[in-house]
């Protein structure tokens, strides 16, 4: 078996389907579907029970109690059997003939992470590829450390999401690179974490993947729980600096401040005491090579956070409750 596709299901019947045939319009691979319904209480069960009876032979629910998405995509971890792992969210879709070529280009490099890219689109528009620098592009097959770094070379480009990337199952489970639960935004540390490990890594130009923008969905609320998820995310990536290579020492020193930031300033947006996290963002600041490579905002912030604060907002980079829609 070349590749298990997982989707996490829960609640999602409106895209639901659209979903699912972009999958199975999938040829050329051989490839299963775990289909894992999250304690969904719509109609989504017996949309997946349709397409178990259509694919019978390549698909397969678990239907489990609610208990968030990564506990979602590591139940289909558990249960898969293919040499790849693809997580697809079940409100998006992918180009099937992009995601073959992706797949075949990268099997044929022997990766443990092949590293794609996305589009953004909604019902009435479908945007261009996602900004990827040339430093990525130009990166032959390597380590996943160095690769993290480059990320953050010429102009950033890093992205947490894990969708439009696809992994090798037995890199992920022979170094227990499973989905944190409890974690809000999970993949801002299981990226970070596989990029430390794997062996090799490359970027493949194709944008299979369609990241469908709506109102309402996890990745477009922020909430306290929200925050007190990334600090958190922040404090375990730190406990792994000293245990990477200098690549990857380098890479976390612009990754965790730039995370951290993101706390102080919606303490200050939500008028509560942020002096503490102040704190804390300095310690992380020097902590991880100081002010050495920083960029003009996030030494405003160790110095002046209001200040930053205010010019952010006036830029209309602001951090409310909700995050803005790119433009695409």
């Amino acid at each position: 078996m070349e590749l298990t596709f997982i989707v996490p299901v829960y609640n999602v019947e409106t895209f639901l389907e659209e979903c699912l045939d972009s999958i199975y319009k999938v040829e050329n691979i051989e490839y299963e579907v775990i289909l894992v319904n999250d304690g969904s209480t719509d109609r989504s069960l017996d949309i997946l029970k349709k397409y178990k009876e259509k694919y019978s032979e390549i698909t397969k629910i678990i239907d489990k109690k609610n208990g968030g998405l990564s506990s979602a995509r590591n139940a289909g971890i558990r249960d898969a059997k293919g040499e790849y792992l693809s997580f697809i969210d079940s409100d998006d879709i992918i180009d099937s003939k992009g995601f073959e070529e992706f797949f075949k280009e990268g099997q044929k490099l022997d990766l443990d992470i092949m590293v794609g890219n996305m589009r953004y689109f909604s019902t009435e528009k479908i945007g261009e590829p996602l900004f990827r620098s040339q430093e990525i592009k130009d990166f032959t097959v390597g380590k996943g450390t160095k690769f993290f770094l480059t990320l953050f070379q010429g102009t950033k480009c890093f992205r947490e999401e894990v969708v439009d990337d696809v992994y090798r199952r037995d890199f992920i489970c022979e170094n227990k690179l499973y989905f944190h639960d409890n974690l809000i935004h999970e993949d801002s540390y299981f990226t970070p974490m596989v990029y430390l490990k794997a062996k090799r890594v490359k970027y493949i130009d194709i944008a299979f993947y369609y990241y469908r923008q709506r109102s309402g969905s996890i990745m477009s609320v922020i909430t306290d729980k929200s925050i007190n998820s990334l600090e958190k995310i922040c404090y375990m990536l730190l406990n792994e600096y000293s245990k990477t290579d200098d690549y990857g020492r380098e890479a976390l020193s612009k990754l965790l401040p730039s995370f951290y930031k993101v706390v102080v300033y919606r303490y200050i947006n939500s008028n509560k005491n942020y002096k503490e996290k102040l704190k804390n963002y300095r310690t992380i600041f020097k902590d991880v090579k100081g002010i050495k490579n920083r960029n003009f905002e996030e030494i405003l912030v160790y110095i002046a956070p209001k200040l930053s604060n205010l010019l952010r907002k006036l830029m209309r980079k602001d951090i409310g409750n909700t995050q803005k829609i790119p433009n695409f």
